[in-house]
């Protein structure tokens, strides 16, 4: 997903004229914000051909002003929206949560590491406990909710010409080949964006948004997502998402 360079004047003064065309404010930015909706086309293209995938998910959120700890964990999902995870690190580790939208009442199963884990818990995925410690609840888990809400925020931004693209370029991000794209939000008609500042890996061959940073107003990182080890359409089963699986403790 090469990016091409803006040769001459001509060409510059071409993408004016287009902006006002079509209505939308050029950012004072180095790139055109439209990279952004090209970018977001061509990640809901390549997720629309997913069925499934599994990988590692690492996450780092600030909740109430407290930068928690760093988790990781394996999980497997597989749509329209069943998801397994098993907490490898952090203060989770040895947790196991399943969540199969249609099946157990709608209700997120987990069973805890270590010595709380003696029986497995029923919850509102959504509820205060299943909460605790999150900011997303598990059915906001996975690329599809974040695509969704990436376009959510940047289409808006784009038409009041409040997006500033600060950066765009490849490189590596976890050893394998990347676009990074970093952009700011600006904010002058009272709306509101789910960040001021945002960084984010594109994986070149899964064409899926693999590193996700999302900064406040006062810049400071309030979460940071990476999905690593991740593979397409392996063929996840019904029995992938049983409480009743071998390998799990539910």
């Amino acid at each position: 997903m090469p990016r091409k360079s803006i040769p001459g004047l001509s060409i510059r003064f071409a993408m004016l004229m287009g902006f006002l065309w079509m209505g939308i404010a050029p950012s004072a930015g180095a790139f055109d914000p439209r990279e952004m909706l090209t970018l977001l086309d061509e990640m809901d293209s390549s997720y629309s051909k997913v069925n499934d995938y599994v990988g590692v998910f690492h996450k780092q959120e600030r909740i109430d002003g407290k930068l928690n700890e760093r988790e990781t964990a394996l999980f497997k999902f597989q749509k329209p929206f069943k998801v397994y995870m098993k907490f490898i690190d952090g203060p989770s580790t040895g947790t196991e949560a399943l969540y199969a939208e249609g099946s157990y009442e709608n209700k997120l199963l987990v069973r805890q590491g270590g010595i709380w884990g003696v029986v497995t818990l029923s919850l509102d995925p959504r509820g205060s406990l299943a909460m605790s410690g999150n900011r997303h609840p598990i059915t906001e888990l996975g690329f599809g909710f974040l695509l969704s809400e990436l376009r959510r925020n940047i289409e808006p931004a784009i038409r009041s010409g409040e997006l500033e693209i600060m950066r765009l370029t490849d490189e590596t991000f976890n050893g394998r080949p990347a676009t990074v794209v970093e952009g700011k939000c600006f904010s002058h008609g009272g709306r509101k964006y789910y960040s001021a500042r945002f960084i984010m890996h594109i994986d070149k061959e899964l064409l899926l948004p693999v590193g996700d940073v999302f900064y406040d107003g006062n810049d400071e990182m309030f979460e940071d997502y990476v999905f690593t080890d991740v593979k397409l359409n392996v063929g996840l089963t019904a029995t992938d998402f049983s409480k009743h699986n071998k390998s799990y403790r539910f």
